[in-house]
């Protein structure tokens, strides 16, 4: 499981990366040929898609390494095992949240794939772009389940 938590780690991060900076690069040039009277009429449209995919995969990654946003106020004032019960409570809400966010993207997903949407400009069938919220929440899900299983380890061996 180790290993597979690695490469699924390095996949997301190295295509995180490689996307954002094709989009940078991409925003770049335009911006240079806009300059010129030469502007790509495209590139808006596929920067804005890709941060869409960015965001949804990014959330795992920040699940992963614990990076999200999160309030202290009460982690601060509780003991280690109050803080770790605490945070098994955090994780299985989130698992509920990201499980209903995932059952109801699938579902839109499939509408827009059943109509045949396709991008204004690139026109690329918009169930790529859509399928962002699917992909981002098994991922999320699955990085999730991992923090459950940590969480109901530490409670179990009393590592506080």
């Amino acid at each position: 499981m180790n290993s597979f938590n690695r490469i699924l780690s390095k996949i997301e991060q190295y295509s995180c990366a490689i996307l954002l900076l094709f989009i940078t690069a991409l925003l770049f040039v335009n911006v240079v040929l806009r300059h010129m009277g030469l502007a790509l009429d495209w590139v808006e449209e596929f920067s804005r898609y890709g941060i869409i995919w960015i965001t949804f995969v990014g959330s795992s990654i920040c699940i992963y390494k614990g990076a999200h946003i999160g309030v202290d106020a009460i982690t601060t004032i509780l003991r280690d095992k109050g803080k770790n019960i605490l945070s098994l409570i955090t994780v299985i809400i989130s698992i509920i949240f990201t499980l209903l966010l995932t059952i109801k993207s699938f579902y839109i997903t499939k509408v827009v794939f059943e109509t045949g949407q396709v991008s204004s400009t690139l026109e690329v069938p918009m169930v790529y772009i859509y399928g962002a919220m699917p992909v981002g929440g098994v991922l999320m899900l699955l990085r999730f389940i991992q923090q459950f299983f940590i969480s109901v380890r530490t409670l179990k061996r009393g590592e506080y």
